[in-house]
C-alpha cells in the first residue's frame, strides 16, 4: 500500500496541511524537518538524511512551497508513485528574477533574525492567509521558525539548479500567488485566484483536486491488483 508523505514549507509543519479533507483510508505521514549540517549543507545531501524517513517502497510525495523542491530531489532517490508540488517549483526559472537579485546581496544570510521575524504583521497579505486562524497559524510558524534552518532553506531555493520538470511531475498552483507567482505550462493544475497558503485559504477545493489525484494514485497501486486477486 503506498503511503502519501507530506513535506511542508519552509520549517513549517503538518499544521499548514490541517485543514485539507482527504480521504481517511489514504494512509499519510508528515515528514519532520531535520536541522541542516551547516548553512552551505546541499540540497542533495540533507534529502539523502532526510529519506530515511521514507520507508515505503513506492511513496507518494506531497510537498507544499520549499518542500515541493525537496519532494522533487526526493524523488530522484526512492522512485516514488507519483510526486506532487503545491505552491512550489518545477524548476529554478519558475524562481522571480527580483529573488535572484536580491539573493546575490546575500541579504538572507546578514540580516538580523529578529528582523526577518518581524514581517509577520504583514505576511497575511504577500502568503494569502486571510482568516482569523490562518493568520494566527502563519505568525506562529513565521515565529517559531528556526534560524539556521530560515537561512539555510532560503539559501537553497536560491541556488536551485532544476533545469527542466521530472517526469511525471503533478504541480497545483494558484493564479493569484505573489510569493511564487504563476507559470503556465503543459499540464498545471491551476486553481483561479488561489495564493500561496490556498491549502489553508482554498482548502476545500484543493481538498477535492488532490483527493482525485491521491485515490487514482493509491488505486492503480494498491487496489486493483488486491482485486484481480481475489477474482482468482
Amino acid at each position: 500500500m503506498s503511503k502519501i508523505y507530506f513535506i511542508s514549507g519552509l520549517g513549517a509543519d503538518w499544521r499548514m496541511f490541517q485543514f485539507l479533507k482527504l480521504p481517511e483510508f489514504l494512509p499519510q505521514h508528515q515528514v519532520t524537518w531535520i536541522e541542516p549540517l551547516s548553512l552551505d549543507e546541499s540540497l542533495q545531501s540533507y534529502v539523502t538524511r532526510l529519506q530515511e524517513q521514507i520507508t515505503d517502497p513506492e511513496p507518494i510525495l506531497v510537498g507544499l512551497s520549499f518542500g515541493g523542491l525537496v519532494a522533487i530531489e526526493l524523488s530522484k532517490l526512492v522512485q516514488p508513485k507519483a510526486t506532487i508540488i503545491i505552491s512550489s517549483l518545477a524548476t529554478r526559472h519558475d524562481l522571480p528574477w527580483h529573488y535572484r537579485q536580491l539573493g546575490k546581496t546575500r541579504l538572507h544570510r546578514w540580516l538580523p533574525f529578529p528582523m526577518m521575524k518581524a514581517i509577520h504583521p504583514i505576511a497575511p497579505f504577500f502568503f494569502g492567509a486571510h482568516t482569523k486562524p490562518e493568520r494566527r497559524l502563519l505568525k506562529e510558524v513565521i515565529l517559531e521558525i528556526d534560524e539556521k534552518f530560515l537561512r539555510w532553506s532560503l539559501s537553497r531555493l536560491l541556488d536551485w539548479d532544476q533545469q527542466e520538470p521530472i517526469p511525471g511531475l503533478i504541480q497545483i498552483h494558484g493564479t493569484s500567488d505573489l510569493i511564487l507567482p504563476f507559470r503556465d505550462r503543459p499540464g498545471i493544475i491551476s486553481v483561479p485566484k488561489g495564493e500561496h497558503l490556498m491549502v489553508m485559504h482554498f482548502a476545500d477545493e484543493i481538498s477535492v483536486i488532490l483527493s482525485k489525484i491521491l485515490e487514482a494514485q493509491w488505486t492503480k497501486a494498491d487496489t486493483l491488483p488486491e482485486q484481480q486477486t481475489a477474482r482468482k
